[in-house]
Order: structure tokens, then sequence, then C-alpha cells
């Protein structure tokens, strides 16, 4: 897409789509993963850390396609048939999102009502003799402090996407701009072109001037010459 194109280094946006999909897919076997860990008082710390990283960049490549598809569509380059079908599967891939959320917060909370509680760290000198729901609680407390630093780390990422497409953005300028002064420059070549094959035409007939009136001249000086002879 010139929009899509822009932001995603000159796929379509129908395969960035597709993209888009396949990244869902994947989250939705790793929370699947998470949740037997949890279920089976595994540690499910690691696991967590990518889903989370991995939903951010789902979320954040979604909302590109929905940018993306409205100037496609303010710019007129697809037609209202194609918007609609693409609007519809955006909206698919939202419904997908909201299915990620709920199977992501609902094993964490099925793992919570059954009492389930990480085995290392019930096992931590720093958690003995404390309750079984004290345990939760401060399982609880870290994973909450984890997602802040995820959504911190989310925040460098999405900046340094929007650099990116940002000198995306100024390359594409850049482009436009050489190929301006590519097309003027051809435009300057054919006249100069233009003007020195007249040149040349023009000398051409001036030197085939020149060599008739030395012609002319010569004739002359050779009759004068005849006449001056017979005088003589």
């Amino acid at each position: 897409s010139s929009g899509i194109n822009a932001e995603y280094g000159g796929a379509s946006w129908v395969e960035e789509y597709q993209a888009v999909e396949r990244t869902g897919d994947s989250i939705m076997g790793q929370i699947t993963e998470r949740n037997r860990l949890l279920s089976a008082g595994g540690d499910a710390l690691k696991i967590t850390a990518e889903i989370r990283v991995a939903q951010n960049n789902f979320n954040f490549d979604l909302n590109a396609l929905q940018r993306e598809l409205k100037k496609d569509k303010d710019a007129k380059n697809i037609s209202p048939k194609e918007y609609e079908r693409r609007t519809n599967m955006l909206n698919e891939a939202k419904i997908r999102r909201e299915q990620l959320t709920r199977a992501f917060e609902e094993g964490t909370k099925s793992a919570f009502r059954g009492g389930v509680v990480n085995r290392a760290y019930e096992e931590s000198e720093h958690t003995q003799g404390y309750s079984n729901s004290e345990l939760i609680q401060q399982h609880q407390a870290a994973i909450v402090e984890q997602d802040q630093g995820l959504s911190r780390i989310s925040e460098i990422v999405k900046r340094q996407k929007q650099i990116g497409l940002a000198m995306g953005d100024e390359l594409n300028g850049q482009n436009e701009l050489l190929e301006e002064i590519q097309e003027k420059t051809d435009a300057t070549n054919s006249r100069i072109t233009r003007q020195t094959k007249g040149i040349r035409h023009i000398t051409t007939r001036e030197g085939n001037l020149c060599g008739y009136w030395i012609t002319i001249f010569l004739l002359f000086v050779a009759i004068i010459g005849v006449i001056v002879w017979k005088i003589a």
C-alpha cells in the first residue's frame, strides 16, 4: 500500500494482515502453554513476559493496519467494495484480540481460584511461613509489577517503531525528490540534445556556404588569370 508500503517497507496491506493473523495464532498457542504451566504449578513467568510483548506488538500492528486502510480509502487507492472487505477482516482480527485477552485472563483467574502457586515461589526462603492466600497475593503483586515493566518495554518498542516509520516516510520523501530531479534532468538533457543538433545543422550549412564562396573566388581568380595571360 503506498500507505501500508510506507509503514511496512513495501509489503501489501493483505500480506501484513496475514502476518498479523499468524501472530495471533502464535500468541494463542503460547497462552495455551502458559495456562497449562499455571494449572500444573509450573514457572510461567518467562512465557507470560513473552506473551505480553507479543500482544503489544499484535495491537500495534493491528492499529497500523487500521490507519493505513483509512489512508487508502481517503486517497481512493481502493474501491468501496475492497474497503468494506478489509474492514470486515480487521473486525475479525479485533475479535481475535479479545479472545486472546480473555484466554490470558481466564488462565490467570483459574490458577488463582484453584490455589495454584508457583512451586519454586512456595519454596523460596522469603515466602516460608506465609499462608496459601498470602502467597497468591504475592504472586499477583509480582504479576502486576511484571506487567508494569512490560508496559515500559512496550512503550520503548512503540517509540522505536515510530522512529522507524518516520525514517521510512523521510526516505520515501527523499525518493520522490530524487525522482523529480531525475525527471527534470532528463528533460534538460533532451533540450540540450535538440539544441546541439540545431547548432550542428546551422554549422554545417554555414560550412557549405563558405565552401561555395571559396570555389567562386578561385574560379574568379582563374578567369582573371586567363584574361591577363591572353592579353600579355
